[in-house]
């Protein structure tokens, strides 16, 4: 009994440090009003914390556009720093409140997976990592080869779908957020290809 209790509880740990290993921090200078952030372009995957630290000596903020607002770190004194974890596929712009033309994007990607396979196999999209907050839904497009972007999924909740294609070719993915009260969007999040046989 002591023995299956230890292999669980070893397996949820294992489970638990597994899932922290994938995120990441993706690391963002505030250099001056002048020469804004950098990266201007930072690029992450859902659930990675994305950090801001003000390196000028004078005040700062990292804040989310309007109408998503998804985030603010209000003011940032020189040496302070900021951190979000963004869990939902997309581009979210942000800015300085402080100095306007200080701006940024923080770029998250989908993920398929597997990357490959036949007619018939089954991709999973995963859009976020977790499923969306309440307020909010998910959307994904996809085309075939250099084809047109057409909507695929609207309105889904969940943190992921499955893709079972019928034609062979390349088939590419992309997703944003939506805030269902206002139609506020994030920008379309960076896009994921797969090869089909």
């Amino acid at each position: 009994m002591r023995r299956s209790i230890a292999l669980v509880l070893a397996g949820s740990l294992l489970l638990v440090m597994a899932g922290q290993a994938q995120a990441a921090t993706v690391n963002i200078s505030i250099v001056s009003a002048s020469a804004g952030f950098d990266s201007k372009v930072a690029a992450g995957a859902f659930g990675d914390t994305f950090h801001w630290t003000n390196n000028d000596t004078i005040m700062h903020t990292a804040t989310q556009n309007a109408p998503l607002s998804l985030w603010s770190s209000g003011h940032l004194s020189g040496g302070s720093s900021f951190s979000k974890a963004i869990n939902f596929a997309g581009s979210y712009p942000y800015h300085c409140t402080v100095h306007t033309s200080m701006t940024g994007t923080a770029k998250v990607r989908i993920q398929v997976t597997p990357l490959s396979g036949s007619v018939g196999t089954t991709f999973a999209v995963a859009v976020a990592s977790v499923a969306a907050p309440s307020g909010f839904a998910y959307e994904i497009q996809r085309k075939k080869g250099s084809g047109n972007w057409a909507a695929w999924k609207i309105g889904i909740t969940s943190k992921s779908v499955t893709f079972k294609p019928k034609a062979s070719g390349t088939w590419s993915f992309r997703s944003h957020l939506r805030k269902t009260s206002n139609g506020a969007k994030s920008g379309w999040s960076p896009a994921r290809s797969i090869s089909v046989t």
